[in-house]
């Protein structure tokens, strides 16, 4: 076999031959090819990923294992975890999108967490065929997660040119455990019995981690159909419910989904992590096929299977235990104290290689010296004009746009409620979740603005922080931790590579000075087609600890004479990156965030929220200050309005900009804010007044008026309104 048959390189080849001391044979090739692939290995990520901070105050566990876990309180600990299906929805929708979520909740459940919710990020091009790759994926979220009854309660979608061939599909699930609980893959031991849980093995996804998720796109993608693989949502269920039950009762050792590469990554990882090697038996693996081979079975990424470990002698009691939920429960291997993975098949051994070998030894792309702080310059100057004039049809434009529509069609689709936990869910800037006996509640939020890092990859890595905490702090949250979703083009192309490293170094630096630690996440690349990649797109998800969650904060307007104001308003608006840059035909660059006033900020919003001060408050992101304005008009639940005052000069930007770290929020006591403000030292703008009129007005020079009713139509794409 050729070694770009599984994907790799000759270099590899003579590499894995090196370390062997002698030539692979065809099955031992296929187990490198897939845990050195992109997908799996993150060889050309690794180093860069070095770069994020790991450790905090409330990090449980960090990068490593299935999920980060954080510790919301002295009862509870949180696992969450973001995890791409890219290539698979691209080829397959429906099913690309359904094993995604399938295989995020096992990481979760591997960690001996309970799924309580799922979260998406959706990237789509605006053509015909793109809605088509919508629909189905949207079809596949909602149909795994509704039927295996875990709520989808918050979530993002976004559009853009570069998505057209390349959609990305991101799903994050957030589970809970009782904390002392410290199940994971690393705990195997020599002589405990290797047991595979779940489906019957197949055919389908073989090469799935080595060559759809890890190499470009170009006209021969249909022929990769059936790499993708087909979920059973029924069978997940019973799946995590054994497993969970197999955790509580103590039995375990470890505990390794099986995902990405199959049998080869979960006995490869497991055994690598335990310091551990392991004797593997074929041919006691369930197959749902005839005459599959060792190859089709090792590599197989046959849905809804988990691999468990436990003792020789707690073997029977966790039969009867899994026999209740009726799904196959078979003891394939075990677990040995030399480091050696020997695959045995009818007593012959079809391949020996050390674990250490396979998920440790893969070569890293090397970085140049220079590279940290070249990615951290400045990008040439491109900024988006300022329009001399303003025009009253730019904020319906704006709200009109896709990335700015309203997405009840999208998550009418999810269940948001089913578990009862969820107390705000999808159309606000967080989630909030109730923990059924805790005080303390879950604030969940999620975002990946790539139109930010299309010109400027350092400041969208740190607006993607940025914009998160600030959905947190929304709701007063105290965050816990981060987890990433990095989705690039090809690293083997110097320009895409630097992206890469550019979007991770503004991350990195937007979580350092945001104070909250990166506990895990995925690394998708390979995201072009035809050489025309993506643009670099960072997907945050960020979990903080909520004090209220019966009681989430508001974010619309509540009563009349209130006053509304900006807090951190940009104090240089421009339309860099901004949803109207866009519509006027000039992108330009995404202005840095300054971190350390957005810390302030936030600190002070969630302050002020909790002592009363702040009434209602929405994140400014798409779209910018006017239409979060519009947003909480909308919202409003007795057909309130605002009267707006600002400058003329410069008002489009100051209207449609998107800088970092700005939030509307309404007040009672505006005097109060202002120097409580000054102490704090953050900057407020006054903006205007809640009236009893369904509309929002503004004086700027000349007055503008829009009736909420005809906003309401422009954001729910009614024909003829915002239209550009």
């Amino acid at each position: 076999m050729e070694p770009s048959a599984v994907g790799l390189t000759e270099a590899e080849y003579q590499t894995i031959a090196d370390l062997l001391g002698r030539q692979p044979n065809d099955l031992e090739l296929g187990l490198f090819g897939v845990l050195w692939s992109e997908h799996c290995s993150y060889k050309s990520s690794k180093t860069l990923l070095g770069w994020l901070p790991h450790e905090g105050p409330a990090v449980v566990q960090g990068p490593g294992e299935n999920a980060g876990v954080v510790r919301l309180n002295d009862a509870w600990d949180i696992a969450f975890k973001v995890e791409s299906h890219n290539h698979p929805s691209y080829v397959e929708p429906v099913q690309g999108a359904a094993t995604g979520v399938g295989g995020i909740i096992r990481d979760i459940v591997a960690m001996g967490a309970r799924p309580l919710a799922l979260a998406d990020s959706l990237r789509f091009g605006l053509d015909a065929a793109s809605r088509h790759l919508l629909a189905g994926v949207v079809t596949g979220i909602g149909q795994y997660g509704n039927a295996i009854g875990i709520p989808t309660v918050t979530g993002e979608a976004s559009f853009g040119h570069s998505y057209r061939k390349n959609p990305l599909v991101n799903v994050l699930c957030l589970g809970i455990r009782p904390t002392g609980r410290t199940i994971g893959a690393g705990g195997a031991r020599p002589g405990d019995q290797l047991i595979l849980l779940g489906q019957k093995t197949g055919r389908d996804g073989i090469h799935g981690a080595s060559l759809l998720a890890s190499q470009d796109f170009g006209a021969e993608a249909e022929t990769m159909r059936p790499t993708v693989q087909v979920g059973d949502p029924f069978m997940g269920k019973l799946l995590m419910e054994a497993t969970l039950a197999a955790v509580a009762s103590g039995r375990l050792s470890a505990v390794q989904d099986l995902g990405a590469a199959g049998l080869t990554s979960s006995i490869a990882e497991l055994c690598y992590r335990s310091g551990a090697g392991a004797d593997l038996w074929l041919d006691r693996v369930p197959c749902r096929e005839t005459g599959m081979t060792p190859y089709d079975i090792m590599l197989s990424e046959t849905q809804e299977r988990m691999l468990l470990v436990a003792a020789v002698g707690e073997v029977d009691d966790l039969r009867r235990l899994v026999d209740h939920f009726e799904i196959p429960f078979t003891v394939i291997g075990q677990v040995v104290a030399t480091d050696r993975l020997t695959v045995w098949f009818h007593g012959e051994r079809a391949a020996e290689v050390a674990p250490s070998y396979l998920a440790g030894a893969c070569p890293r792309r090397p970085l140049a010296a220079e590279l940290s702080t070249a990615v951290r310059q400045p990008v040439a100057a491109d900024p988006s004009p300022i329009p001399l004039t303003f025009e009253p049809d730019w904020l319906l434009q704006v709200l009109a746009a896709p990335d700015c529509r309203d997405r009840e069609a999208i998550y009418r689709q999810y269940d948001s409620t089913i578990q009862t936990n969820t107390t705000q869910g999808p159309g606000h800037d967080a989630a909030v979740l109730r923990v059924r006996g805790s005080a303390e509640g879950i604030c969940l939020a999620v975002s990946g603005p790539g139109r930010w890092a299309a010109r400027d990859a350092y400041a969208g890595g740190a607006g993607a922080v940025s914009r998160v905490i600030r959905q947190l702090a929304t709701q007063a949250a105290s965050p816990l931790g981060l987890t990433d979703g990095i989705n690039a083009g090809n690293p083997d192309r110097p320009q895409e590579f630097r992206a890469l490293a550019a979007l991770l170094a503004g991350i990195a630096d937007a979580a350092r000075a945001l104070d909250t630690p990166v506990t895990g996440g995925n690394v998708s690349l390979h995201n072009e087609t035809d050489g025309e990649a993506i643009w670099p797109t960072a997907v945050i998800g960020g979990v903080g600890r909520h004090f209220r969650p019966l009681q989430p904060y508001r974010d619309a307007f509540l009563r009349v004479g209130e006053r509304v104001y900006l807090i951190n308003p940009d104090p240089a608006p421009n339309l860099g990156g901004s949803v109207l840059a866009g519509l006027l035909g000039n992108l330009g660059s995404y202005p840095r965030p300054d971190l350390p006033r957005d810390a302030a900020c936030y600190r002070f919003l969630a302050e002020m929220l909790r002592a009363g001060i702040v009434t209602a408050s929405r994140s400014v992101g798409d779209g910018g200050v006017l239409t979060a304005i519009a947003r909480m008009a909308m919202d409003s639940p007795s057909r309130l309005g605002v009267r707006l005052f600002l400058p003329a000069d410069g008002l489009g930007a100051r209207g449609f900009g998107e800088g970092s770290g700005q939030v509307v929020v309404t007040v009672g006591d505006g005097e109060r804010l202002e120097g409580d403000a000054d102490r704090a030292g953050v900057r407020v703008l006054e903006m205007g007044i809640v009236v009893a009129d369904a509309a929002v007005s503004l004086e700027a020079g000349h007055s503008y008026r829009w009736d909420i009713s005809r906003l309401r139509r422009a954001w729910r794409g009614v024909p003829g309104e915002g239209e550009a």
